[in-house]
């Protein structure tokens, strides 16, 4: 797994093999939720044609639809568990590589 995009403090984008992730930071005031979410082959070839803007533009649909209360789209494509710990270590061994010594 590798972190290949970020936005700090609103998502992060991570690849294994062909599959992509996005792990999304929802801020509802006073709460803020992270999602971690399978991206579909569309949202895949958008970040392709269109990197970051494409990312940023699902991020934003994303966030609207929590908005109105409809979290559906995230529901519906939750990374599973093992996935979950993957993008999360990722991010920590990033995260450590970043501090300077």
């Amino acid at each position: 797994m590798n972190l290949i995009a970020f936005e700090p403090h609103f998502w992060e984008l991570y690849q294994e093999d062909i599959h992509y992730y996005l792990s999304i930071a929802v801020d509802m005031s006073s709460v803020v939720s992270c999602w971690d979410l399978v991206l579909t082959n569309d949202e895949i070839q958008a970040y392709e044609h269109h990197g970051r803007t494409g990312i940023d533009e699902l991020a934003k649909s994303i966030i609207a639809s929590a908005y109105i209360g409809d979290f559906s789209s995230m529901e519906s494509r939750l990374a599973k568990p093992y996935e979950r710990n993957a993008m999360q270590a990722t991010f920590k061994a990033w995260q450590n590589s970043q501090k300077i010594p």
